[in-house]
């Protein structure tokens, strides 16, 4: 049941000024150089603002780090044990470790307010294969072999250096450098253009730490369209519910990345954030119309977690990175009733309409053929002049060709007419030898004069080489040939768009638009894979694709895009549905390298009521099982998601594993997709946040 609708300002709470500070953003920590430049010129200045040297307008600067020799790797593997605890629980399981004689330590999970237990440091994942062994002996059967971040050694490098475009180099301050443009942004080759204050410095692992400080709600200007586009998601609604959720993460993660000197990164792990690149008029709009605004529960800012695609429904935060969180439960993409506008057609054909296709339907649209030849008897009769001349005349006057001379041809040599018809026959002259055409046509019983033009007919892929053998063609398969000819010399134009509450339509990378019909229509769906069918009536729902033809006085044709996605409101990320195949060796490989798991003797799956695989049981050569849920299981198949199911196909050792799934995410908090959805559908970005994450207010802050 949609909720009622909320007051826009009038229920959000004020609360003291928490967002006047301004977000620390590590662009990169992994170069040893950079080239930058400065809008309008500018100064590169110590940390602490005293200036160094100045630039020109567009002029390019290394900046490079002398360090000794290779920097120290920053990844290394380690086995984690079970899934995120509670800290009292996570500290009973450290002790146990300890007493085998392990150095574990716990991680905390800043999403899920748990601690992840880990232990073991090894420079590769197979190293780790003898600790997975001695644990699992010992009874832990929830190992993962995980690829973690370490610190490095501090090194001291040789010198920070600017190299300036004359080669000259002029030392830098060991601590780093400040960018001060004149004008706006800062400019660092390979990542963007950026607002705010650059500044770019050695750290621990003898790289250079590229940071971007940047006030709150210029952040998100760089942030929603890189995590929720305009251009994907057209919906102002949308936009803003994503704002306000990046707002939220954003203040609740302040900090979260303070031991690398900065709050968050500008990827996945956190946000993904453009910078100025970024940027976007209706995502702009977005962040104003939400200034200041945060999802708060309990009067604190929440983990607003979101992902891209929940394949139809969210799942509680427990089952993914633990934790009780009363607001991260799981939400439905579906509702009881979707919008939908109804739309009558003038023929609803009886029987089966497999030879319906775009060709008969453009050429019906263009009254060209008559409604009353749309009909499965009448389009499986032999095909005749008299079928064709009505057609080819409207053509040839539509392209300003002489009129079609007429014709004693009978069966398929009535192609050979349309295409001389349509001036076709024009192209051949020189063109098409004789060896050509019996390369694609073998042997028939076509005179050698007709022969080169039916060679290009089915060279082109007008006329099928097939179709000059054997017996005459039917009505439905002259009109689709006479269709092709005629979108070889004039393509036909198709608009595709969504279908609006409002009737409008939007087309991609579009606004809304009319959608302007004809008072007579054909009116048809197409359904996955491509077949079509006229209908009488459709009930089109809203956000479904629609195509029409632009015709003087409203086109004649509209065709619905039955979606392959289904009902969902989160239906418009294109990995809504997928399917992966993974060949033995591979996943053999897969369960090694992250599982520590030698061989492969079968997978068992534990769905909740929506498909989501909260566990996931694998058994080894020797039969020993090897638990795995939360993250663990999508990272160690490497899925987008968590909702699938499979089935196995051949024999060892070529088996193959055929995996159908959706989503794209960790399932939990707001699905963007679905946050479109329910916006098309009519719901505020109030609404949809109150949806996603339960019994939560908004804040503003101020």
């Amino acid at each position: 049941m949609k909720p009622r609708f909320l007051p826009a300002l009038a229920m959000f709470l004020v609360v003291p000024a928490l967002a006047d500070i301004p977000i620390r953003v590590g662009l990169d920590t992994q170069a040893t150089e950079w080239i930058v430049s400065l809008e309008g010129g500018g100064q590169v200045q110590t940390r602490a603002g005293k200036p160094i040297l100045s630039l020109k307008d567009g002029e390019n600067l290394r900046i490079w780090w002398d360090s000794h020799g290779e920097a120290d790797p920053t990844d290394e593997y380690r086995v984690q044990v079970g899934s995120p605890l509670l800290q009292k629980d996570a500290d009973a399981l450290i002790a146990k470790l300890k007493q085998l004689g392990e150095q574990p330590e716990r991680l905390k999970v800043s999403d899920g307010g748990t601690w992840r237990v880990l232990t073991g440091h090894f420079e590769k994942a197979d190293d780790a294969n003898p600790l997975i062994q001695k644990l699992d002996a010992s009874g832990y059967d929830e190992l993962w072999i995980s690829t973690e971040s370490r610190p490095g050694k501090p090194r001291k490098g040789r010198a920070l250096y600017a190299i300036t475009e004359r080669y000259e180099r002029r030392p830098l301050p060991s601590e780093g450098v400040r960018l001060v443009p004149v004008k706006e942004l800062t400019t660092v080759n390979g990542k963007g253009r950026y607002r705010g204050q650059i500044e770019i410095y050695p750290n621990a692992q003898g790289r250079l730490t590229v940071m971007n400080t940047v006030e709150l709600e210029t952040y998100l200007r760089g942030v929603v369209p890189r995590e929720m586009g305009a251009w994907e998601y057209p919906c102002i609604e949308a936009l803003k519910a994503q704002a306000v959720a990046a707002r939220t993460y954003a203040v609740a993660n302040r900090g979260k990345r303070e031991k690398d000197g900065f709050d968050l990164v500008d990827t996945v792990a956190d946000q993904v954030y453009g910078g100025r690149d970024g940027e976007q008029n209706l995502t702009d709009k977005a962040v104003e119309d939400t200034k200041g605004l945060v999802a708060t529960y309990a009067g604190k800012p929440i983990q607003a977690l979101f992902m891209a695609d929940s394949g139809g429904h969210t799942i509680d935060n427990t089952f993914v990175f633990g934790g009780n969180f009363p607001y991260l439960k799981g939400a439905d993409n579906y509702v009881s009733t979707p919008q939908a506008l109804t739309f009558k057609g003038v023929v609803a054909p009886q029987g089966n309409q497999g030879w319906l296709s775009w060709e008969i339907l453009r050429l019906s649209a263009a009254g060209l053929v008559p409604v009353d030849m749309l009909d499965a008897d009448r389009m499986a009769q032999p095909l005749k002049v008299s079928d064709l001349k009505s057609a080819l005349d409207g053509l040839a006057k539509r392209l300003n060709l002489e009129p079609p001379q007429r014709s004693l041809e009978q069966g398929s040599r009535l192609y050979l007419w349309m295409a001389r018809s349509l001036d076709l026959d024009q192209l051949i002259d020189g063109m098409e030898r004789p060896q050509d055409a019996a390369y694609f046509l073998g042997d028939t019983d076509l005179k050698p004069s007709e022969k080169p033009l039916a060679g290009f007919l089915a060279r082109r892929g007008l006329v099928s080489p097939s179709a000059w053998k054997g017996q005459a063609p039917s009505l439905a398969e002259g009109l689709q040939a006479l269709g092709r000819m005629w979108q070889e010399v004039e393509p036909m134009e198709i608009l595709d768009g969504t279908l609006l509450r409002d009737g409008q339509a939007r087309v991609k990378n579009g606004g809304p638009g009319p959608l302007v019909l004809a008072s007579s229509l054909l009116l048809a769906e197409e359904a996955p894979g491509g077949s079509l069918r006229l209908v009488g009536e459709s009930d089109i729902q809203v956000g479904d694709h629609v195509k029409w033809l632009p015709q003087e006085g409203g086109s004649k044709l509209l065709v619905r895009r039955l979606d392959p996605d289904g009902a969902s409101l989160d239906r418009y990320n294109p990995t809504a549905h997928w399917k992966v195949e993974i060949k033995e060796a591979d996943l053999l490989d897969k369960l090694k390298q992250k599982g520590g798991i030698q061989g492969f003797g079968g997978l068992d799956l534990v769905h909740n009521e929506y498909g989501r695989v909260v566990e996931m049981v694998v058994k080894d050569e020797s039969g020993k099982s090897h638990r795995f849920t939360g993250m663990r299981i999508r990272n160690l198949l490497g899925f987008k998601d968590n909702v699938f199911r499979y089935i196995q196909v051949g024999e060892q050792p070529l088996r193959r594993w055929i995996f159908f799934g959706r989503g794209w995410g960790h399932g939990v908090g707001m699905d963007q997709s679905g946050a479109y959805g329910y916006a098309m559908e009519g719901w505020t970005f109030d609404q949809i946040l109150k949806h996603y994450y339960r019994g939560i207010d908004l804040t503003k802050v101020e």
